[in-house]
């Protein structure tokens, strides 16, 4: 049996729970309760593994004038980024990501500033955005001092984007969608995505990322190995020609002609060492089949 946790989520985050279930009663409604309570606990397992992962570190409180880039979780479920501050103004980001909400609403910002401190289990207000105010907040997740901007802005980008997502992988995951991961993250929903997260139109944004991608292509089958972000890079590898030889058939046991080959041209992509750590660090809860692939073993 599968254990409870409602029961122990702090109090702040019992109340957004209630109050979504409000005037619902039963064996049903506690159900439900159960179930968004442990959706609350994995994105929040999520929250803190992603950060450690991008080498944030979580504090309590961060002064108004802290030029630090940092991401908010607060009790309701929302993420808060913001970039490093230059000339104390800084990139807001906010991403509500209800319980029962396929698509987070998105709210960005150039040109934001702190107009207080920011405390844990306190709400924090902001100048300069159409976003005035965030819920109280329940995690802050801060760069290490001493990190360039650029590398600060890196991260914390890279960070929001895994969580967003995630967020909505696990909301669609516990609650019972199936072929989640295909549809989320088909072709048509990153340029949904990409789209509304930079605040361009649709067309716009395939138009970039048909672009981007036909450059690349372009540069491998010119002979070049193209650095594609921090994935890899793709290239084209030679495969030696092959003479004709005579097999076994595996299941009649009689001998055929395999025909030879002539040297061939093969598309090849090369996984950066970031990308294979981080698939080493990722929680195979995460993968939805959860079933190990025998056959990729090295």
């Amino acid at each position: 049996m599968e254990k409870k946790v409602y029961g122990e989520l702090p109090e702040e985050i019992r109340k957004q729970i209630d109050a979504l279930l409000e005037g619902e009663n039963g064996t049903a409604a506690e159900e439900r309760r159960e179930q968004y309570a442990r959706i609350w606990k994995k994105k929040f397992d999520l929250f803190t593994g992603q950060v450690a992962n991008v080498g944030l570190e979580i504090v309590k409180s961060l002064e108004k004038d802290d030029p630090r880039a940092m991401i908010l979780l607060t009790y309701s479920g929302s993420l808060v980024s913001m970039g490093p501050a230059q000339n104390g103004k800084r990139w807001l980001e906010y991403a509500s990501i209800k319980f029962r909400s396929d698509v987070p609403d998105f709210v960005t910002g150039q040109g934001v500033s702190l107009a207080g401190p920011v405390k844990q289990d306190s709400t924090v207000g902001f100048d300069g955005s159409t976003l005035k105010q965030s819920s109280a907040i329940y995690r802050i997740a801060v760069c290490p001092a001493g990190m360039t901007p650029g590398d600060q802005d890196q991260r914390v980008r890279e960070a929001t984007i895994y969580l967003t997502n995630g967020f909505v992988k696990i909301n669609r995951t516990m609650n019972g969608e199936s072929d989640v991961g295909l549809d989320q993250f088909s072709p048509k929903a990153i340029i949904a995505y990409v789209a509304k997260k930079n605040g361009i139109t649709q067309t716009a944004a395939r138009g970039i990322v048909e672009d981007y991608l036909s450059t690349v292509e372009a540069g491998v089958l010119l002979g070049e190995r193209v650095t594609v972000g921090k994935l890899g890079a793709i290239s084209l590898k030679l495969h030696a020609p092959k003479k004709a030889r005579v097999m076994k058939h595996i299941t009649t046991g009689e001998d055929i002609l395999v025909p030879a080959k002539p040297a061939s041209l093969a598309p090849k992509f090369s996984f950066s060492r970031a990308m294979k750590d981080k698939g080493l660090r990722t929680d195979p809860a995460l993968i939805a089949s959860g079933e190990a692939d025998e056959d990729d073993e090295e």
